[in-house]
This record gives structure tokens, C-alpha cells and sequence, in this order.
């Protein structure tokens, strides 16, 4: 899949480049999404969550990006509530990021589920911007 992924912190926006990597798998709980349409600020290439996981571990190089509207396309081991085909909208986890991409997988643990809403399918993908973010929280 393309994506895109920044290596070096201190380089910004100016250190992104599109990339092939491997598609995601979906670990227990989680979907995999072709990504349609995504959000992205400048901001969260200074978020300490952007460059290490949950325990401190380097993530680097990463695919930045938390908002998202798309199509789910697989579903993790004991994933409920959602459904392959589904349209959806929401927010990644800020440790996982990785919107800037071709697909992404994101975790449907309780955290999450909050955040993640079935996406009308008269609208056209990139109508997600007319949604509020404080509506998916």
C-alpha cells in the first residue's frame, strides 16, 4: 500500500515522503480500513505518542494522521459491533496514528468504540470534514 511516513522529528512536515509499505493486519480487536479520506495536523509530528508506542518503544519511520473516513475491510479476532463493508468515521488512537495511508488498522476497544461512528452512505467520503470532531468523542 502507499503511504505516508516521516522518519526524522525534527525535519516536520518537510521530512514526509509517500512510501510502498505492507498492508496492516488486524491483530485481535481490531479492523483494518481503506482509508478515503483522512485528517491530518502539522501538530502531531511533535506528540511524544507519535514517536513511541504505549511503552515507550521507537516507532519509527511513522504514518501519521488520526482522522479518518473509509471502508472497513477486515476484522481482527474477536471484533464485534462492526461489519466488512461498513463505512465508518472517527479517530485513531494517537499512539497508532497512521491515517496517511492507503488502509490502517485501528483498535475497537471501549477507548475507541466511543469514537467511531458509522459514516451515512449518501455522503461522499470527504464530507467527513462537515462532522465536528467533539460529535465523535
Amino acid at each position: 500500500m502507499k503511504a505516508i511516513i516521516v522518519t526524522d522529528q525534527a525535519a516536520g512536515t518537510g521530512g514526509m515522503k509517500l512510501v510502498e509499505r505492507p498492508d496492516p493486519q488486524a491483530s485481535i480487536n481490531d479492523v483494518v480500513v481503506q482509508v478515503h479520506a483522512s485528517g491530518f495536523t502539522s501538530g502531531e509530528l511533535t506528540w511524544p505518542s507519535t514517536w513511541t508506542d504505549r511503552l515507550g518503544r521507537d516507532r519509527t519511520p511513522v504514518i501519521p494522521g488520526q482522522e479518518l473516513a473509509g471502508v472497513v475491510t477486515a476484522l481482527g479476532y474477536g471484533t464485534t459491533g462492526l461489519s466488512v463493508g461498513q463505512r465508518v468515521f472517527g479517530l485513531t488512537d494517537s499512539y497508532r496514528g497512521g491515517t496517511l495511508a492507503e488502509y490502517v488498522a485501528i483498535e475497537t476497544e471501549e477507548h475507541f468504540s466511543r469514537r467511531r461512528t458509522g459514516f451515512p452512505s449518501g455522503r461522499h467520503f470527504h464530507e467527513k470534514d462537515k462532522y465536528p470532531v467533539r460529535k465523535l468523542l
